[in-house]
C-alpha cells in the first residue's frame, strides 16, 4: 500500500486511510517521540482529527510512504518519523480495548492484524455455565 502523506491532508484523514487497509489497526499521533518498544505519554497524545499534518510537522515535504503487511511496527513508525516528522504510535484492537503496541513492536503489520481478528472472540465476560443461587 502507498500511504499519501501531504501538508494539507487531515491527521483522520491519514488514520482512516490506514485503518482501512490495516484491519483493526490504527494509528494515533503525538507531539513527542518515543524510543523503540518504548510507549507514547498519553500527555502528548494530540485528538484533534481536523488537524492538517503540516500543523504537526511544520517542514513536512508531501511524499508516498510504501508499507505492507510485511512491514515490522517500528520501523513503521520510524520511517514516518524519519520522511515526515510525525510521531506516531500503532494501537491493536484487543477485544473492546485498543492496546499500545511498543511491546510487540517487532511484529508485523500482518501479525498485528491476526492478533486483532484472535482477539474478537474472547469474551470479556466471565458467564458461571451453573446458576448456584438458592432455590424457594
Amino acid at each position: 500500500m502507498q500511504l499519501a502523506i501531504s501538508p494539507d491532508k487531515t491527521m483522520g484523514a491519514l488514520q482512516k486511510e490506514f485503518s482501512e487497509a490495516f484491519a483493526g489497526l490504527k494509528i494515533a499521533f503525538f507531539s513527542k517521540p518515543h524510543g523503540e518498544h518504548k510507549g507514547s505519554a498519553a500527555k502528548f497524545l494530540i485528538q484533534d482529527k481536523d488537524l492538517a499534518l503540516s500543523q504537526l510537522s511544520p517542514e513536512l515535504q508531501a511524499g508516498v510512504l510504501d508499507i505492507n503487511p510485511e512491514t515490522v511496527v517500528w520501523q513503521f513508525e520510524k520511517q514516518l518519523e524519519e520522511q515526515f516528522g510525525l510521531h506516531v504510535q500503532l494501537f491493536r484492537k484487543s477485544g473492546r480495548t485498543w492496546l499500545e503496541t511498543s511491546v510487540s513492536d517487532n511484529l508485523t503489520l500482518a501479525e498485528q492484524m491476526e492478533r486483532a481478528a484472535a482477539s474478537e472472540n474472547i469474551h470479556q465476560e466471565f458467564v458461571d455455565p451453573m446458576d448456584y443461587r438458592e432455590q424457594a
